[in-house]
């Protein structure tokens, strides 16, 4: 019994021994982690291309829409964004304004773009010139007149962006569509 306590004792002294040594150890500094290098914010200068559907409409004219869009945005500061964008869209819209049937053939514009941009998010207001090639019973002209919209894109990649956009062409003699779109873009000045 004897030999059985003193190894228990034994044993509890070796134990405890290291415990008491570590205290004695000299405290050593603070540790430091280092933190990862911020990420970088999202630069939307550069040339694009993209394609865009949507859907025209006024009082008496609608249809759908499908079409291409190329601009350049130079990021001026932070966050304000300029840019340059023109687009072209074919059409079916179709209707009666006056009770005469009005075909539109294509819609486009060249405008420009100015925007606040949060990283990836953009929201942008634009606006510029507009032109059309319309058929009024059978007879074919081109309307010319303004744009004006608003639009938020969004950067899912360093290279694609999604956008969703409002435009109001005024293309003069009382000849007014209103165009809501969306549509992708591919940058090809990525960070």
């Amino acid at each position: 019994m004897k030999k059985i306590l003193s190894f228990c004792v034994a044993l509890c002294a070796l134990a405890i021994a290291p415990t008491a040594n570590a205290a004695d150890m000299p405290i050593r500094g603070p540790q430091y982690k280092y933190a990862p290098p911020p990420l970088a914010v999202f630069n939307w200068s550069g040339f694009y291309v993209g394609a865009h559907v949507g859907y025209g409409f006024s009082d008496d004219i609608d249809g759908f829409l499908g079409g291409l869009q190329a601009g350049y945005n130079w990021q001026l500061s932070h966050n304000v964004v300029f840019g340059l964008e023109a687009d072209i869209s074919g059409t079916d819209m179709n209707g009666t304004p006056g009770g005469s049937p009005v075909h539109i053939d294509y819609l486009g514009t060249a405008r420009a773009r100015i925007g606040y941009a949060w990283d990836r998010t953009m929201l942008y207001g634009t606006g510029g010139f507009a032109f059309a090639r319309t058929g009024v019973l059978g007879v074919h002209d081109n309307e010319t007149g303004w744009a004006l919209g608003a639009g938020l894109e969004w950067a899912y990649s360093n290279a694609w962006t999604l956008k969703a956009e409002y435009m109001y062409h005024d293309l003069g003699a009382n000849f007014d569509v209103s165009t809501v779109k969306i549509g992708a873009n591919y940058r090809f000045s990525s960070y």
